[in-house]
């Protein structure tokens, strides 16, 4: 995974690089590895509260799926990449299981919907598995109330 950190009206150090492949990098490879993926970290003053807070957006783009953006403010930059790390992780692993659900819809049982609709004799309906169950199902009794 490729990871980028850039700064907005502040500069990058070397502990807040190595900080972000400690606590976003490590914890997404856990459960992703894949070379093509990259992840854009920018930091900076978020100006709404004259400088006094800090804003991180995080970007990953994942090849085969859509690309996800978190952002996050706080007033202290290490707090501001742990919160939005967290949630980024929360949503890559939901966005992650959506690709590896089969698409459309299941496939059908025939030989159940044929037995249901009284497609095959009765001799051969006793000599399925849930022969019995349709038995009872089919007979005449009492019925219990709701």
């Amino acid at each position: 995974m490729k990871l980028i950190v850039q700064g907005k009206q502040m500069r990058v150090s070397a502990g807040l690089k190595a900080y972000a492949e400690e606590h976003l990098v490590q914890p997404l490879r856990r459960f992703y590895d894949n070379e093509a993926a990259e992840l854009r970290v920018e930091v900076g003053r978020d100006n709404a509260n004259r400088g006094e807070s800090k804003e991180c957006h995080l970007t990953l783009r994942m090849p085969g799926a859509k690309t996800i953006q978190i952002e996050e403010s706080t007033p202290d930059v290490y707090g501001c990449l742990d919160v939005a790390a967290d949630r980024l992780i929360r949503v890559a692993k939901k966005e992650l299981a959506k690709m590896r659900r089969p698409k459309g819809r299941h496939k059908e049982h025939p030989l159940a919907t044929t037995v249901a609709e009284g497609g095959i004799p009765g001799g051969l309906v006793e000599d399925l598995p849930n022969g019995r169950a349709l038995e009872r199902l089919s007979k005449p009794g009492r019925r219990r109330k709701p």
